[in-house]
């Protein structure tokens, strides 16, 4: 599972406990602060964008 977020990586990891222990779970957020920029560029920025969705994909995958 990969929970994304364009706000802290905390919010997602909030529910790890949650979720059943044999299943890997990885968190993409936008941990910093004090930028300025696009929507889409920031997401680029801190990797949440789509791209950065899929690789995270392919890591979990293999």
């Amino acid at each position: 599972m990969i929970a994304t977020t364009d706000y802290v990586r905390a919010v997602p990891e909030s529910i790890r406990a949650f979720l059943p222990a044999d299943r890997r779970y990885l968190t993409l957020g936008t941990d910093g602060f004090g930028r300025s920029d696009t929507r889409a560029a920031l997401r680029r920025f801190f990797g949440v964008d789509a791209a950065s969705i899929v690789r995270a994909a392919r890591y979990a995958l293999a």
